[in-house]
């Protein structure tokens, strides 16, 4: 019997990023057992459009406050009812409509495996940009790196031997993850599973994300000198991204890169 997967998808007042990633789903090849939406929103927008318009037999939905995103994915996995979960949230959406297919095959083909992640789409510099490397234990110094957290299919078995998302970090609670459960066997996809939307909270607050990241580093794996100079290094070239010159040469350096 082929594994059955659960995306899980939060939300909070943004119902238009919604909608795209429900479309995104709903048009794949292989269509999930179960769509469970975590609606956090101060407003009654998400729940009046999921209830005034038909929706598949595989989507359903929790309304009510949350304390964060930690404590929505947190509630989305204590929820789910199927052996994979996919973090899928609202503005992401699937790369291909065989994304869904390849995920279940790849745990299909291999019953140890724990975890996938997978190249990703992301809009940078006014372009779209393959992004994405196997994840590197030995460089977790760097954090999450090029491993995308949507792109991320984890059994829920992986869950239940870990714990939950940290509540106490607000940016970095998918990198606190990914050092805890480092080694389980994954499996990279060489292509794009996701198109990652801008804009996500590690972006926006940048300095923030890299304290949380050394933060969780030293608790779990101990103290880094690379890692100090490596964030050095991180807070300078942001700087310098937010310059014109920067964002030239970014174009420039990802022209290649460009779908």
């Amino acid at each position: 019997m082929k594994p059955t997967l659960s995306i899980v998808t939060i939300c909070f007042n943004n119902l238009q990023e919604l909608e795209d990633t429900c479309r995104s789903i709903d048009g794949q090849t292989v269509l999930p057992d179960e769509h469970l939406i975590i609606d956090g929103s101060t407003n009654e927008e998400i729940v009046n459009w999921l209830l005034q318009n038909q929706q598949p037999v595989y989507r359903c939905w929790i309304h009510e406050r949350d304390k964060g995103i930690s404590d929505a994915f947190n509630k989305g996995i204590a929820n789910a009812k199927n052996e994979l979960i996919h973090l899928l949230h609202a503005g992401d959406r699937y790369a291909s409509k065989n994304s869904i297919e390849t995920v279940i095959n790849v745990f299909d083909n291999d019953p140890k495996l724990m975890w996938i992640h997978s190249q990703y789409i992301q809009h940078r510099g006014n372009i779209d940009v393959v992004s994405g490397m196997p994840l590197e234990k030995d460089k977790l110094w760097k954090g999450m790196r090029t491993v995308a957290h949507p792109t991320m299919v984890i059994k829920k078995e992986v869950y239940s031997n870990y714990g939950n998302y940290n509540t106490n970090y607000k940016i970095a609670m998918d990198y606190d993850m990914l050092v805890r459960m480092r080694n389980e066997k994954f499996i990279f996809i060489s292509s794009p599973l996701v198109y990652f939307a801008p804009g996500g909270i590690s972006h926006v607050h940048f300095k923030k994300g890299l304290k949380e990241v050394k933060q969780i580093y030293q608790k779990n794996i101990g103290y880094s000198f690379k890692q100090n100079l490596w964030q050095i290094r991180q807070r300078v070239l942001q700087k310098f991204m937010e310059t014109g010159l920067g964002k030239r040469w970014f174009r420039g350096k990802n022209k290649g890169s460009a779908v």
